[in-house]
């Protein structure tokens, strides 16, 4: 007999063709949960923008009483259906109403808090708020965003915003 020849053993990537049938089903499992559960949220921008005007709200508030703090001058603030102002009394120490011409700016933007609109989203409840010199609102308010559940609320005495 010749001599005799080794067979090699065939290497790991010569074994392995393809996936198994559990490894694709596993994974059609996973893409068929994302379509149903998570890809139709990445769309719907409307609630996403509720919690932005939700949060612009409540921030343009606490804003607005560390403002009148500051200053120590009443700040009005208006929250509009898609807008919100915010203005200042001219005298320090009085009581007396805020003036259209004194506007706060954003400080984000240095433009006026009146150019301030939120983006796809509405306030339910509109209101209007005066912060006196020591942060007091003028009485407690509770504000309401469309398709957002939790209100804004600033509370009687100390103006705290939540």
């Amino acid at each position: 007999m010749g001599p005799a020849t080794a067979v090699a053993a065939p290497s790991a990537m010569q074994r392995q063709r393809g996936f198994t049938l559990a490894e694709l089903v596993v994974v059609m499992v996973l893409v068929g949960v994302l379509a149903v559960a998570a890809i139709p949220r990445l769309f719907q921008k409307s609630e996403f923008a509720a919690r932005g005007a939700h949060d612009a709200v409540a921030s343009g508030l606490r804003y607005a009483q560390k403002s009148a703090i500051a200053m120590r001058r009443n700040v009005c603030v208006a929250v509009g259906t898609t807008s919100l102002a915010m203005t200042y009394a001219s005298a320090a120490g009085s009581a007396q109403p805020c003036a259209a011409a004194n506007t706060i700016a954003n400080p984000a933007t240095g433009l006026p808090f009146a150019d301030t609109a939120y983006q796809d989203a509405t306030v339910a409840t509109p209101a209007t708020v005066v912060f006196d010199a020591l942060g007091r609102p003028s009485s407690a308010l509770s504000i309401t965003v469309n398709l957002y559940a939790t209100p804004i609320t600033v509370e009687a005495e100390t103006g705290l915003v939540r």
